[in-house]
C-alpha cells in the first residue's frame, strides 16, 4: 500500500511517498506556486518519477495545507456577512476586554474586524442560556434580510444568534431561509462550527469558517481536477488542528477546523520519533522559509487548547498548542526608521524569493545570509545558487552592511544573531513562561531552515541535545503519514456539578456519540477502527475558564461523575498549585471519534530515496561566533550509524543544511538521526 504526504508552505511543498508493506521511503521538495496546486502537481510528478510508480498506485494522500492561515494573515475575508441576534451586532467589534501582554497599552492596535460593519446585519430573536424561546424568530424579517444579501453579492454568510449552542432552532431557520432565497450563498452556523458558549469566540470562529468556504471548495476542487488529470485516485484528507485528518467532503463543510494544518503534523511526527528513542520530554522546532512553529510535548503527550488565536483573531476548537512567528529563510532583514536591524515577519516566500533564488526578490533575507557566510551551500538548493552568491553579498552590503557602518559578513551574521532571537523567544514562550526549563529537554530540528540554526539555538538556552531526524526539510509531510482521522464533538450548558445528575451526563454523551458515529459512517471507517474520547470542561464557580478532564470509558455511572469531579481537582492542584472547596460548574462536554487508518511508523527504513546532493568540495570557509572557520562538509547520506564527528561542521542533504557549532559533536544513531551534543 502506497500513501503520500503533501505539505504546502508558504515557500516549499514538501512530499514524502511511502509504501507502508515495507517501509521503503521516497521524498522530494518543489517550489510552492501562488496557486498551490501547481506545485503540488509537479511534486507529485516528481515523486513519482523518484519512485518509479504509476499514479493508479497511490491508494492514500494526506494533504497538510496554509491556506486557512494564510488568508487570514492576508486579510483575504472580503465579501463575508454576519447575521447575529438583535443587539449584538458589534460583538466582534468590541471582542474582549483584553489587551495581549500588557494591559495598559493604550497604543495597541487591534485587528481588523473580521466582517465590516455594513454586512452585519440583526434579526429580532431571543433565546436564553437554558434554551427557552423568549422571542420567536421573525421569518419576513429575516427573509428580507436574505434579499438584500443576494442583491449585494454576498456569497458567504455566517449565522451566530445568541444561546445557539444550547438550541439551534433559529440558526437553522435563518439558514433555511438564506438558501432558500440565496442558494448560492455558503452558509455556516455557529451551532455547527462551534457550539460552546463564549459569544465573541463563537462568533469570531464562524465567521472565520465562512470566509474560508469560497476558497476552500474551489482549492480542494481544483485538487482534485489536478489528481484526475494526473490518474490519481487515492483517499484523501486534510490534516486539521487538532492533530487528525478529515475528508475533504468534511474539510469543505468545516474548514477553520484546517488552520495551522502543516505544523501540526510536524509535531505528530516528532512525537513518534521520540516515542522511538526513548525521549519523553520534547521541544518541537519548525523553521521553514516563512515562519517557525514551536510547541512543548511532556511525557509524550501532546498538549491541546480550545483558547487558540491566529494573526490575532479567536479560533475556539481543539488544536495542538504551538507557538508561531514570522522568522523563516525567506524572512526579509530590514532597517527601521531609528536605524536598527530588524528580521521579519515579512517574507519574500517562494516567489520572488531570497535574493539567491533569482526570481525578481530585491531585499535581503536569511537565506542570503547564511549563504554569504557560508552555512548553507549553493549547490544543496533545488537549483545550484553558485553564481547568484554575488547578488545576496551585494544586497546586504547595500542594504544592511554600508548602512550601519558594518563589514559585510559581520552584517550577515547580524541578521542571523537578530533572527535567532527572535525564535529564541517563541522558545521561551512555551517553556520559560509556562513553568517549564528548556535545560530539561531535547530540541527536535526540522524543516528546511530548522537545522541551520537549532544547534546556536540550543547553546543560548543550554539546552543539552538536538535531535535532527533524517530528510528534515519533508518530516512534517513524514507526520502526515502517521495520522488518525479525528473529528469533535461539543455541546455547552453550564450546570453546577451538585445539581447534574447521571442521567443528564449521559443523554449528553449518548448525543455527542450518536454525532461522531454518524460522521464516522460517513467516511466508511469500519466499527473496529473507530474509538470514542470522552471528556468534559470543567471550572469553580465563579472562574472565568475551564480545565478539561477526561472521562472514563464505559457506561455513564456515579462513578463516572466522580472520576470527573477527582480529576478536576488533581488537574487543578497540579496546574495552579492548589484545589478548593468552591463548588464546581460543568461548562462543555466533548467526545472526540478516532478513526485508525494504516499509518507508516518504520524509523528504520530499508530505502529512503530522494534528490541526491553534489558537493563540490568537503571543506569550506564558515564565519562563526565572529571569525572564519575552515569547516568539514559532509553528504549526510553518506553519514551511517556509529558516525560521530566533533564540532564545527556543515552536514547537507536534500531540502536542509544540519550546522554543528564549535565546542558540539555530532553522532548518527541507529534510526540515521543525528544528535548534536551541545554539552561536550
Amino acid at each position: 500500500m502506497y500513501k503520500v504526504g503533501i505539505d504546502t508552505g508558504g515557500t516549499h511543498t514538501d512530499l514524502l511517498l511511502a509504501d507502508l508493506e515495507t517501509g521503503e521511503t521516497f521524498s522530494t521538495k518543489v517550489s510552492t506556486t501562488p496557486d498551490l496546486i501547481s506545485g503540488i502537481s509537479q511534486g507529485i510528478e516528481q515523486i513519482l518519477d523518484i519512485a518509479g510508480l504509476a499514479p493508479d498506485r497511490i491508494d492514500e494522500l494526506i494533504y497538510g495545507t496554509t491556506i486557512v492561515v494564510n488568508m487570514i494573515a492576508q486579510r483575504q475575508l472580503g465579501g463575508t456577512a454576519l447575521i447575529t441576534t438583535r443587539g449584538f451586532r458589534d460583538v466582534l467589534e468590541i471582542g474582549r476586554a483584553f489587551r495581549e501582554k500588557n494591559i495598559y497599552d493604550i497604543q495597541m492596535e487591534k485587528p481588523e474586524c473580521l466582517v465590516k460593519r455594513s454586512l452585519r446585519s440583526e434579526v429580532t430573536e431571543r433565546i436564553d442560556f437554558r434554551g427557552r424561546i423568549l422571542e420567536p424568530l421573525d421569518i419576513e424579517e429575516t427573509r428580507r434580510l436574505a434579499r438584500e444579501l443576494k442583491a449585494g453579492g454576498v456569497a458567504a454568510v455566517a449565522v451566530c444568534l445568541l444561546h445557539a449552542y444550547i438550541n439551534p432552532e433559529h440558526e437553522q431557520a435563518v439558514r433555511r431561509i438564506v438558501l432558500e432565497e440565496h442558494p448560492e450563498a455558503f452558509v455556516s452556523i455557529s451551532s455547527e462550527v462551534n457550539p460552546q458558549f463564549r459569544e465573541y469566540e463563537r462568533t469570531s470562529t464562524t465567521a472565520i469558517n465562512a470566509a474560508m468556504m469560497p476558497a476552500m471548495i474551489t482549492h480542494l476542487k481544483r485538487f482534485r481536477e489536478m489528481m484526475t488529470d494526473r490518474r490519481l485516485t487515492p483517499e484523501s484528507y486534510v490534516m486539521q488542528s487538532n492533530a487528525g485528518v478529515a475528508s475533504f467532503e468534511a474539510v469543505v463543510e468545516k474548514p477553520v477546523f484546517a488552520a495551522n494544518s502543516g505544523p501540526i503534523a510536524g509535531i505528530i511526527a516528532s512525537n513518534e520519533l521520540a516515542r522511538t528513542l526513548g525521549v519523553a520530554d520534547l521541544i518541537t522546532f519548525d523553521m521553514g522559509g516563512t515562519s517557525t512553529d514551536v510547541s512543548l510535548i511532556q511525557g509524550n503527550t501532546i498538549k491541546f487548547s480550545t483558547d487558540n488565536r491566529v494573526e490575532g483573531y479567536p479560533i475556539s476548537i481543539p488544536a495542538v498548542e504551538l507557538s508561531f512567528i514570522g522568522a523563516g529563510g525567506g524572512s526579509v532583514a530590514w532597517l527601521d526608521p531609528g536605524g536598527a536591524l530588524r528580521v521579519g515577519p515579512m517574507s519574500q516566500g517562494a516567489f520572488p524569493g531570497p535574493v539567491c533564488y533569482r526570481r525578481g526578490g530585491t531585499r535581503p533575507t536569511v537565506t542570503d545570509a547564511n549563504l554569504v557566510i557560508g552555512r548553507l551551500r549553493p549547490e544543496t538548493f533545488l537549483q545550484n545558487l553558485e553564481e547568484a552568491v554575488g547578488l545576496s553579498r551585494r544586497t546586504i552590503e547595500e542594504r544592511i552592511a554600508r548602512p550601519l557602518g558594518l563589514g559585510l559578513e559581520e552584517a550577515a551574521e547580524g541578521i542571523l544573531q537578530v533572527v535567532d532571537s527572535n525564535m529564541i523567544r517563541a522558545i521561551r514562550n512555551v517553556s520559560v513562561e509556562k513553568g517549564y526549563d528548556p535545560r530539561d529537554f531535547t530540541l527536535v530540528a526540522y524543516g528546511g531552515s530548522g537545522p541551520v540554526h537549532a544547534a546556536g539555538l540550543a547553546r543560548e538556552l543550554d539546552i543539552p541535545r538536538v535531535i535532527v531526524p533524517f530528510s528534515p526539510g519533508t518530516f512534517s509531510a513524514q507526520g502526515l503519514l502517521m495520522s488518525d482521522s479525528k473529528y469533535d464533538f461539543v455541546f455547552s450548558n453550564l450546570i453546577p456539578g451538585d445539581r447534574l445528575t447521571v442521567e443528564e451526563l449521559a443523554a449528553v454523551f449518548q448525543r455527542l456519540e450518536d454525532q461522531a458515529g454518524q460522521r464516522l459512517d460517513r467516511e466508511g471507517i469500519p466499527p473496529a477502527d473507530r474509538r470514542l474520547l470522552r471528556s468534559c470542561d470543567i471550572r469553580y464557580h465563579g472562574q472565568s475558564f475551564e480545565l478539561n478532564v477526561a472521562a472514563p470509558p464505559g457506561p455513564v455511572g456515579a462513578d463516572t461523575l466522580e472520576e470527573l469531579i477527582n480529576g478536576f481537582h488533581q488537574a487543578h492542584r497540579r496546574i495552579y498549585g492548589h484545589a478548593m472547596g468552591e463548588p464546581l460548574e460543568f461548562v462543555n462536554y466533548r467526545v472526540s471519534a478516532l478513526g485508525r487508518l494504516r499509518k507508516f511508523a518504520s524509523l528504520r527504513q530499508r530505502s529512503w530515496k530522494t534528490n541526491p546532493v553534489r558537493l563540490k568540495s568537503n571543506s569550506a570557509e564558515v564565519i562563526m561566533d565572529g571569525r572564519g572557520r575552515s569547516v568539514p562538509v559532509l553528504d549526510r547520506a553518506a553519514l551511517g550509524p556509529g558516525f560521530e564527528l566533533a564540532g564545527p561542521a556543515v552536514i547537507c542533504e536534500m531540502g536542509s543544511t544540519t550546522v554543528v557549532f564549535p565546542g558540539q559533536s555530532v553522532t548518527v544513531d541507529d534510526f540515521n538521526n543525528l544528535v548534536i551534543h551541545c554539552r561536550v
